[in-house]
């Protein structure tokens, strides 16, 4: 296993250190000349392979390499309502993208109760399986569940039952609209599926560590194992807790997974980590953490590392965000320099890390294309910029209201939205490339969550297995409401 430490991460970082990321930034021009040259550009691009995934239904952020980015066309337009539907539900999953048909549901209703299958084209019910809302004590909660892709082409539902009893793991022939058998896993557990491969986390307090296992295809046998991590943190009020596993991303057969490593300085923190799907084994581990708090404890003199945080899959190269960046501050205080730091796929090595700023704090990044858009905030000021991926050098940046939120991406074009005084939702679209405006749409608030778990470090608000929507491959956004669902084009 490759570890790079602090000495090359320093060094990958000196270059960018040494010049103001403000310099060559643009102030991307919003008029109508600059907008259409967009457009055009946009409009006659070829279609780009996202993630280099072969996946056929939709996943949570977009691909596996959890960029934000959708494999679809961009929108070029401010999208309107193509249709609604309004099933009696309260509380809706968040929708699951398969062929021509959404898949979604609610137990929590009188009627219309279970999964649902809605025709993409017409938002027509073309099939529901009520059973799943009569047993574990289901009916009249929304629960957590999670949609998942097999190898066979069949959909795999894992829900929760609400009296104790153990999680169902549902096969759903989606053609049929039935369940045609349930599958026993050989480990249970919270559940992923990076690059299509079944992965549980758990711990050991007997063997004093936590573990990965991947799970076979029907997941009844346990493929391999990876010991190499420590037990939770005991004090979930602690203010540095997280948890031991973060989301993870994956590429080209390697998961990406930050986790606190048993093998590291103490007080320990979350390294990335790349696994190989395949064989279970560490490649490398990211350990050049910057010092983000350092001062006297009753352990003795004690320094705080920066939290490696949820990764993602851009360009080859898996991006963080880093703390810590201008130095150590005194212990129980804000880190100060925050910056997102590039490492190459393949064997680790930092490729860049952007500049810090003092007093700015990044809050979100979404790949678009070959540029990293991030959402940064410097007191009560908060704007986007606009990182090239080749290099991490700032291409543009432009304000935005305090309330702006990055969302997500495709075919080149970045979505954000705002909430209005009236409570409605100003959705916008950019371009990637230049940072230009190119459409705003108003979408009514009442019982939607547009903007909520869209956050890489935020996991608040959304439905039930993430965000309240998705991008299909057609370029139109399906998602859910309180009371039902809809399609915008």
């Amino acid at each position: 296993m490759k570890r790079f430490g602090r000495c090359a991460g320093l060094l990958g970082l000196s270059a960018l250190l040494s010049a103001s990321p403000l310099a060559a930034a643009v102030i991307p021009d919003d008029s109508p000349a600059a907008r259409d040259a967009a457009i055009s550009r946009l409009r006659a691009a070829a279609p780009r392979e996202v993630c280099a995934e072969t996946s056929a239904m939709s996943r949570t952020f977009g691909t596996s390499c959890a960029g934000r980015e959708f494999p679809a066309p961009p929108i070029l337009a401010a999208p309107r309502k193509a249709w609604e539907v309004k099933p009696g539900w309260w509380g809706a999953w968040s929708p699951f993208l398969v062929g021509d048909l959404m898949l979604t549901g609610s137990c929590n209703n009188d009627g219309n109760e279970g999964i649902s299958a809605l025709d993409t084209k017409t938002g027509r019910f073309v099939w529901r399986i009520p059973s799943v809302c009569a047993v574990g004590n289901r009916r009249g909660s929304m629960g957590q569940v999670a949609f998942h892709e097999l190898p066979s082409g069949e959909v795999l539902l894992i829900y929760p039952r609400e009296n104790g009893e153990p999680t169902d793991h549902y096969v759903i022939d989606v053609k049929a609209g039935r369940i045609v058998r349930t599958l026993t896993p050989a480990r249970r557990g919270p559940t992923r599926s990076p690059g299509g491969v079944f992965t549980v986390v758990n711990q050991s307090t007997a063997n004093g560590h936590s573990y990965i296992s991947a799970l076979s295809p029907e997941m009844d046998r346990i493929v391999w194992q990876n010991f190499d991590f420590r037990l939770a943190m005991p004090n979930d009020l602690d203010p540095r807790y997280t948890p031991t596993f973060s989301a993870p991303a994956a590429s080209g057969g390697v998961l990406y997974q930050t986790a606190r490593s048993k093998d590291q300085p103490e007080p320990p923190t979350r390294q990335l980590h790349a696994i190989d799907l395949r064989t279970g084994r560490t490649l490398w581990r990211h350990t050049a953490q910057p010092v983000t708090e350092r001062g006297n404890t009753s352990a003795g003199v004690t320094a705080y590392r920066s939290d490696d945080g949820l990764p993602m899959v851009a360009d080859g190269k898996v991006i963080i965000r880093v703390r810590g960046l201008l130095g150590p501050v005194r212990i129980g205080l804000d880190p100060v320099g925050d910056g997102l730091r590039a490492l190459d796929a393949r064997t680790g090595a930092t490729l860049w890390t952007t500049a810090p700023v003092p007093g700015q704090t990044i809050i979100n990044r979404v790949a678009v294309g070959d540029i990293l858009a991030v959402e940064v905030e410097t007191g009560n000021a908060r704007q986007l910029w606009g990182y090239r991926l080749a290099d991490g050098r700032l291409a543009w940046r432009r304000p935005v209201a305090p309330g702006a939120r990055l969302l997500a991406s495709s075919g080149g074009v970045f979505y954000v939205s705002e909430r209005t005084p009236a409570k409605d939702f100003q959705l916008r679209g950019f371009d990637g490339e230049t940072g230009v405006l190119l459409w705003s749409a108003v979408l009514p608030g009442h019982n939607l969550d547009f903007d909520g778990r869209w956050g890489i470090q935020d996991g608040r608000g959304g439905a039930s297995q993430g965000p309240s929507w998705r991008i299909g491959r057609d370029g139109a956004i399906y998602g859910v409401t309180l009371q039902g669902a809809f399609k915008l084009q």
